[in-house]
């Protein structure tokens, strides 16, 4: 909370000059939302790896579930590559920053609010019950000097149960968990990222290029009706 909070005056960059806000947060976002579609690739890597040890230590070979886990590399791959679409066609501001695409960034941003999620489904659908329900013991349970050995022994499948319970509590984590919240609304919401879109694209230069091609010169329009 800032409130009654004191500045100096050589730390004020902005004093009633509103007409920059837009072009300050414009040149924040850019980079922003390039960037995050490696964040969430490197997020998306780690779950394909936790997804192939579950699927494992559950008895299963990962080939088994290669479509499924095709689809989560094409996700990681789409936002990684949408980030340095982003970057490499930027441009640099007079002040020596590099900007990213305004364009392609906010396209990114829409993608990380989208294809995670469902990096996420996969990861789930391929662990089983074991790391989405919500039914592993807890770290308590597991080492109650009671019971926590008979856990143990049940949990145990094609790897020691400490270790099948370890991979389920990271896939928990990855998907239900702290990770999940940022791929939506980090870096700004993605209906806000649409309005950037629609803003930077100019929708007569792809009806031109379409005229273009098939030779037409005749202006179809569309009159709004007033009321």
């Amino acid at each position: 909370m800032f409130e009654d909070v004191f500045i100096p005056k050589n730390r004020v960059f902005m004093c009633g000059e509103y007409k920059y806000t837009l072009p300050a947060v414009m040149n924040f976002i850019a980079p922003y939302r390039s960037a995050i579609g490696g964040c969430v690739a490197g997020q998306g890597d780690v779950m394909i790896g936790a997804s192939v040890l579950m699927a494992r230590a559950n008895g299963l070979s990962e080939k088994t579930f290669r479509d499924k886990i095709t689809q989560m590399i094409i996700n990681n791959e789409t936002t990684f590559g949408m980030g340095i679409a982003a970057s490499i066609q930027g441009k640099k501001h007079p002040s020596g920053v590099w900007i990213p695409d305004a364009l392609l960034s906010n396209v990114n941003k829409v993608h990380v609010a989208t294809l995670p999620y469902e990096t996420k489904r996969i990861a789930q659908d391929i662990s089983g019950g074991i790391a989405e329900t919500g039914c592993l013991p807890s770290c308590q349970d597991i080492n109650n000097p009671k019971y926590g050995k008979l856990l143990m022994k049940y949990l145990s499948a094609n790897c020691s149960g400490e270790s099948r319970a370890k991979i389920a509590r990271f896939i928990e984590w990855l998907t239900i968990g702290a990770g999940v919240p940022g791929c939506m609304h980090g870096g700004g919401s993605p209906d806000g990222a649409k309005l950037v879109i629609n803003l930077k694209t100019d929708i007569n230069h792809y009806v031109d290029l379409a005229k273009k091609l098939i030779d037409i010169n005749e202006d179809i329009e569309v009159e709004s009706k007033k009321r």
